[in-house]
């Protein structure tokens, strides 16, 4: 069962199109007289129960280096990590630290990076991209700011309104394009706006910040993973000041479609940024409560994200960020490695 009853399916599209879940449905199920040879379980909370086939692998990700109970099938809390028969696939280096905290051994714990399906992440061609741009109120006068998630303290939007409203007065053409995942959180990027404000004690009817607001889009429907790519497209740049991700995809997903990123230094994202499409937010590393997070640096991102306004990005280069995505982060090559791992 799903942890929460709002990850229902049929209450979230998955975003697959129908090809792909022919093609999920069309597995056959193992026969009953067939002992599998590994079993791969990704759920949460993570189950770490021993199970009939001769190897278990268990997904999982420690956005803040730690591994706490909820995260935990209710038996298995007290467990002695280091002696069970099982490997942990965690997709960061930053992941993997949490679970080396809470007592797992090194050989125990296997990276295994995101990749990107290619054939649905790329640049779509001048007309098209307009026309996704139009569907957001933009023209090509306007610079736009993208961040996808849900619109929790870890995804850092808090740092990313701060900066849009200092760099909005100065660039009027600026617009910031959130969109939430309040179907499966139930919180959405205008909450969080509303809270952003309320919080500061500012009056978001006030002219200036009313006009801020006319700058900000909100989109909370799930959309299909093309038009995910089309969003992607529509987007100047992608920005995301986390202060803890497993992995964080979206970036890299923005990346192949073409789209400079502008991440947090020093975390989850550093296995895959490259100067190519990336800029990066100087960031302090803190400890609150046993959890270990990052302090994206707000004057870092205000700067970061004026190079991209100004074009002063002499190392950007979106041909060469394809062949480094493509080379590296091919969903293929990524199951193939997982595949490898399974049977070492």
């Amino acid at each position: 069962p799903f942890y929460r009853k709002e990850w229902s399916k049929d209450v979230n599209f998955c975003g697959f199109g129908s090809g792909a879940i022919e093609r999920i449905f069309s597995i056959p199920k193992l026969s009953d007289n067939i002992l599998p040879e590994v079993t791969y379980r990704i759920g949460f909370p993570y189950n770490l129960t021993p199970t009939i086939s001769k190897r278990l692998f268990v997904f999982g990700t420690s956005e803040y280096q730690t591994i706490d109970k909820e995260m935990l099938l209710l038996g298995n809390r007290n467990l002695a990590y280091k002696k069970l028969p099982v490997t942990i696939i965690t997709p960061s280096n930053w992941s993997k630290v949490g679970f080396l905290n809470a007592g797992f051994s090194d050989e125990q714990v296997k990276v295994i990076p995101h990749g990107v399906d290619l054939s649905i992440f790329k640049p779509l061609d001048l007309d098209l991209r307009n026309r996704y741009r139009q569907l957001l109120g933009a023209d090509k006068n306007s610079f736009v700011i993208l961040a996808v998630g849900a619109m929790s303290k870890n995804k850092g939007i808090d740092i990313l309104l701060s900066a849009y409203i200092q760099l909005k007065i100065k660039h009027p053409e600026l617009k910031l394009v959130l969109k939430d995942q309040s179907n499966l959180y139930g919180f959405s990027a205008n909450d969080l706006v509303w809270l952003y404000f309320k919080d500061r004690g500012l009056d978001p009817y006030s002219k200036q910040l009313s006009e801020v607001i006319s700058g900000i889009i909100f989109i909370s429907e799930n959309l299909d993973l093309n038009q995910l790519n089309g969003l992607y497209n529509a987007a100047d740049c992608y920005v995301s000041p986390y202060r803890a991700e497993g992995f964080n995809l979206p970036p890299l997903e923005a990346a192949a479609a073409g789209c400079p990123i502008v991440v947090t230094k020093g975390g989850s994202t550093d296995d895959y940024v490259d100067p190519s499409f990336a800029l990066l937010i100087e960031s302090e590393k803190k400890c609150v409560g046993g959890q270990f997070f990052l302090e994206p640096n707000l004057d870092s991102l205000i700067d970061q994200l004026s190079r991209l306004v100004y074009k002063n990005n002499p190392n950007i280069n979106m041909d060469i960020a394809k062949s480094y995505i493509d080379k590296n982060f091919g969903w293929g090559m990524i199951c193939d490695d997982l595949i490898k791992t399974f049977w070492v």
